[in-house]
């Protein structure tokens, strides 16, 4: 009986030691093939991309594809890659991983222009917080045009510098303003700066030209627009007058020049 025992208990402890040596191989011939695994895909992830387009998915991968392409994806610099795309003006922040053996993923949040500034050859957008970044792709945003108070530089990206911090963030407010209401995003097509510093609106219509003044106080200003839409503009289609301006820039009045 106790040999019957020991006879079987040496059978066990056998068995394990081969099946654990087996385990071991497998897993070591597993770790050789993850080394020496080439880098075949590269997956790109907009996780806003609902809410911006500024992100050229293709563009992005093909970049990235251009460095990780015949690497072995152990040895992809991850974080030089990260930095590489975070350096992307529209990009607000970047995530890189090796999702398997064979794939880079790439998890992007964009930023998200609210206002777009042309000054030459400088077009550049800002985000809500007054971010500048250079325009890769075109999204339908507000656009500012004419005497634009400073210059940021051809590519510039960053912070509005400090001087024009405050005009730039009252343009960002009355740009967002105008998109999120449906009539005046359909009917503000441009906005131009005049040389004396005021914000004169055009509409798609090829309508008389606003005169806005500034940015500020610009709720009010867009009600004196809609009161002219609504009750003086029908009235001068039906007397068959053509205005030239709307001037809303004084404080309870509503001045219209004839052409």
């Amino acid at each position: 009986m106790v040999k019957k025992i020991l006879l079987t208990t040496l059978i066990v402890l056998l068995s394990g030691g081969l099946l654990g040596g087996w385990f071991w191989y497998v897993g070591r011939l597993e770790a050789k093939g993850r080394a020496e695994a080439q880098c075949r895909n590269v997956a790109v992830i907009l996780l806003d991309s609902l809410e911006s387009s500024i992100v050229d998915r293709q563009e992005m991968q093909r970049y990235i594809t251009s460095i990780v392409k015949g690497q072995r994806t152990d040895t992809v610099d991850l974080h030089g890659i990260e930095q590489a795309v975070r350096a992307r003006g529209e990009i607000l922040d970047a995530e890189v991983y090796a999702a398997d053996p064979h794939t880079i993923a790439v998890k992007i949040v964009q930023r998200k222009p609210v206002v777009r500034f042309e000054k030459g050859n400088e077009h550049f957008y800002s985000d809500p917080e007054g971010y500048l970044f250079p325009v890769s792709h075109s999204i339908d945003v507000p656009i500012v045009t004419g005497a634009i108070p400073f210059s940021p530089g051809p590519g510039y990206k960053g912070e509005t510098p400090a001087e024009s911090r405050s005009w730039v963030l009252g343009i960002v407010e009355l740009a967002r303003y105008i998109d999120s209401r449906n009539t005046l995003r359909s009917q503000i097509e441009q906005i131009d700066v005049a040389p004396n510093g005021d914000l004169v609106l055009y509409t798609a219509e090829d309508g008389p030209a606003i005169i806005f003044g500034d940015s500020a106080g610009y709720v009010e200003k867009f009600r004196k627009l809609e009161v002219w839409w609504r009750n003086i503009a029908p009235e001068a289609v039906a007397a068959e007058k053509q205005y030239k301006t709307i001037n809303l820039k004084y404080n309870h009045q509503i001045i219209c020049k004839q052409k």
